[in-house]
């Protein structure tokens, strides 16, 4: 009597045969493709199904397998045909619905054909209709680690470009309307206009300038930096009259104990600061001042805290804030937000071997930076989520 694992060996090719129908169906994009790109790596993806489940595994490796977490072989020189089917599909433009059927018609061909052969399905058989189920879970998570791997690559690619195309004619955009702020001072219309044209042009730099830190946290490495000796005091002070000036009517209040003294990327440590002001006053309560505290006792430690006197944030709301394109709990109301300004505080934080911390009551919420005094790099929130 012929086993599973010989059954779906010797007829790979027409099972694919049947996966291959079946992905012809999964929209324009299946149809527009030949037929060695809808077949692609289907058969290889069976012929390892079938070898693994020849070669004797533990009960806790099994486990594992069923989970997708079987370990990768150190010595394996060549990429899973799994792998390699996620890529490519992403690349052709099927979205990750129609990657996971695929292995749904691939699991459910092997199946009939093999049951209408009218196998006896004692202890052996069964057995190795499970080993076949788990070895597929395998494959799929292998597939679907590699898709979302690829469409975050090509996500961030676009981006990427997107925001390096729309900065050169924004630059134009913004030096005209300084320049012709510095000609309208005498007259109040044209002064306004240009007012209003340089605040939107700022407004849709820093949007880009979001879109490219978020890029650069998810390449390897995470965000670069270029420590140099910085008073946090003094940073604070510059960034809390810059976006005072940017928040007409808004106060920010600096109180500050203990040395000030560290080594940081002063530039990046300046954009955290400015969010996280920004963000307090979008979101706090309004004629009422920003705390700004700066805490220097530690020996190796500054920590800078923003209160804001806004509502209190609800507790399951705290834990997503730092994830990117969350929105904020209230509504933005200049409108201008991508729900990255929080998630680039934290890759700041992170970069520098710090870590942000949220605190939400009835008196308001208060963001916490702490961070080291000499630079020790963390690793990047992209990459955890990543491995996660």
């Amino acid at each position: 009597m012929m086993g599973l694992s010989d059954f779906i060996a010797n007829n790979n090719a027409l099972i694919v045969d049947e996966c291959e129908a079946f992905a012809r169906t999964l929209g324009p994009v299946a149809e527009d493709m030949d037929r060695a790109a809808l077949r692609d790596h289907l058969g290889e993806i069976l012929g390892a199904i079938a070898a693994d489940m020849k070669v004797p595994q533990t009960e806790t490796e099994r486990k594992e397998k069923s989970k997708g977490h079987a370990p990768s072989d150190p010595d394996e020189a060549d990429v899973p045909a799994a792998q390699t089917h996620g890529g490519l599909r992403a690349a052709s433009g099927f979205d990750v619905t129609q990657t996971a059927a695929e292995y749904r018609a691939l699991r459910a061909s092997v199946i009939r054909l093999w049951l209408s052969t009218s196998p006896s399905l004692g202890p052996t058989q069964v057995e190795e209709l499970t080993r076949f189920n788990e070895a597929m879970d395998q494959a799929l998570a292998e597939t679907l680690l590699q898709f979302a791997n690829a469409a975050a690559e090509s996500r961030n690619l676009f981006l990427g470009v997107l925001s390096h195309e729309l900065r050169t004619p924004l630059g134009t955009i913004v030096g005209s309307a300084e320049s012709l702020l510095y000609v309208a001072n005498q007259h109040p219309p044209l002064r306004d206009a240009s007012h209003r044209i340089l605040r939107g042009g700022l407004r849709i730099k820093s949007i880009l300038d979001d879109l490219l830190d978020f890029v650069r946290s998810g390449v390897k490495g995470g965000m670069r930096l270029s420590p140099a000796d910085v008073r946090m005091d003094d940073l604070c002070a510059r960034v809390a009259r810059e976006v005072e000036a940017a928040f007409p009517g808004s106060s920010i209040e600096l109180t500050q104990e203990g040395d000030m003294a560290g080594c940081w990327d002063e530039q990046r440590i300046a954009q955290a600061v400015s969010n996280l002001m920004s963000n307090a006053i979008k979101y706090g309560a309004q004629d009422v001042p920003i705390h700004v505290t700066l805490v220097g006792i530690a020996r190796d430690e500054v920590m800078v805290e923003v209160h804001n006197r806004g509502a209190e944030i609800p507790p399951e709301k705290l834990e997503s804030m730092f994830q990117p394109l969350v929105r904020g709990a209230g509504s933005d109301p200049t409108g201008y937000s991508l729900g990255l300004g929080l998630f680039i505080v934290r890759e700041i934080a992170t970069a520098h071997g710090g870590v942000v911390e949220v605190a939400s009551s009835g008196d308001g919420t208060i963001f916490s930076i702490r961070l080291p005094r000499t630079h020790a790099a963390g690793p990047s929130a992209v990459g955890q989520m990543r491995r996660i």
